[in-house]
């Protein structure tokens, strides 16, 4: 046991010099050239982000290693159960006031919350719970096919949901959610129109404009909890488990798999909401002035909305939920990194001891301004991925000038194991 652990002491300090060496070859105990001068106190292992990670990929098994994956695991849960309580508190606060029919198998309880809580209000209570049963067969169809810390934080999201929903759904809790956050104080999704007399209808009230706000505000709320979630990880369950097979799977954006299962979801939920559901006839308002006091007076008209602010904000919904996640994660999206230095030497052997994983190129120019030698690395990289390297670049050799631009499209095959 004491061999094993004096190998890995060994092995991490082998690996530790040899980063030290070509980040600075003056070091201690490194073969050196006068000319390649590097401040010792600079050489910290530690701070090279890439560095880390290089070395955590081949030494899984060593201590800082373990201790390091444990914290990374913690921080995950902890934004996992804040995705949790973002979804449920958008759903819950806005987007039931809103009537917005959500994408995917979240779709599938809040079509039963839809159509059953102005008769059992207390439907509401159970959406966390229909929502983890509509994902069981999910997880039985691609469970085994996708990584499973993605499994396991996904699963943990919706006991957290569950959790959250318990608590967001107490008689006082919901009612202080509602009338804490309401855009509208007062204003109901329906109103009761005598239409004889002592016979009153329900019919849907004429002013949209809360619908369409608590629309807005819910789908940004449930976007940013699904873009916490894979970013850390995991994903909110549903079709984000379909969206990961195929994304990791065909290497496209998460958002762009999401946009396209949400549409086909939200035109069979649309329908389906329509047909158990249609809009009530409209009504007009007219106001009328008795001794001063103005006050509304609906008449039933016989007119009915087919395309209203219901589906409206559905659609909204599904473009600011996945413009978000697109924005807040962009996993698969890559970028052109232009390094350019006066000595590309301590890059290169910098990118050499991680054993960089994407091809680059050295060119080399002259200066226009000094008439100097200068030197261009340039390579793509993950737009995640890139901002580790660049800190680290701008550490290795701090007069470097970098450059960085949008790819739009590469063709060949690409590591994409950082962000997996």
């Amino acid at each position: 046991m004491k061999n094993n652990d004096d190998s890995k002491k060994n092995h991490w300090k082998k690996f530790k010099q040899k980063l030290v060496c070509t980040l600075n070859k003056n070091a201690e105990g490194c073969s050196l050239k006068s000319t390649e001068n590097f401040e010792e106190e600079n050489c910290d292992f530690n701070k090279t982000k890439i560095g880390k990670y290089a070395f955590s990929k081949t030494n899984r098994h060593d201590k800082n290693v373990k201790k390091e994956r444990i914290l990374l695991y913690a921080r995950r849960i902890f934004f996992i159960f804040i995705s949790a309580i973002l979804f449920n508190f958008g759903v819950l606060a806005f987007l039931q006031k809103s009537d917005t029919i959500p994408s995917g198998i979240s779709g599938i309880p809040s079509l039963i919350v839809f159509l059953l809580n102005r008769s059992n209000p207390e439907i509401s209570k159970f959406f966390a719970l229909m929502y983890l049963a509509a994902n069981i067969p999910l997880f039985a169809i691609f469970g085994f096919k996708v990584k499973r810390s993605f499994v396991v934080l996904s699963v943990l999201f919706m006991i957290f949901q569950i959790a959250v929903n318990a608590v967001l759904t107490i008689k006082e809790v919901e009612t202080w959610v509602n009338h804490t956050f309401s855009v509208s104080p007062g204003w109901e999704q329906m109103i009761s129109v005598e239409v004889q007399p002592n016979v009153f209808q329900n019919y849907e009230n004429p002013n949209t404009w809360p619908i369409f706000m608590n629309g807005i505000i819910g789908s940004a709320l449930i976007g940013i909890s699904i873009a916490i979630a894979w970013k850390n990880g995991g994903s909110t369950g549903g079709t984000d488990i379909i969206a990961y097979y195929f994304s990791t799977k065909k290497k496209k954006s998460v958002s762009f798999v999401l946009m396209i299962v949400s549409f086909l979801t939200s035109a069979i939920f649309l329908i389906l909401f329509s047909a158990l559901h249609p809009h009530t006839a409209s009504l007009a308002v007219e106001f009328t002035n008795v001794n001063g006091k103005i006050s509304p007076v609906y008449k039933v008209t016989n007119n009915h909305a087919v395309f209203g602010m219901r589906e409206i904000m559905t659609i909204f919904y599904i473009f600011i939920v996945n413009f978000l996640v697109s924005f807040i994660y962009p996993k698969y999206k890559k970028v052109d990194i232009e390094i350019f230095t006066a000595d590309p030497k301590k890059i290169l052997n910098y990118l050499k001891a991680i054993n960089y994983w994407h091809a680059y190129t050295v060119y080399t120019a002259q200066s226009g301004y000094t008439g100097n030698p200068v030197y261009k690395v340039e390579t793509t990289s993950l737009l995640l991925e890139s901002k580790s390297l660049i800190k680290d670049l701008q550490w290795i050799d701090k007069s470097a000038w970098i450059k960085i631009k949008p790819v739009v499209k590469v063709n060949g095959s690409f590591s994409t194991e950082y962000v997996e």
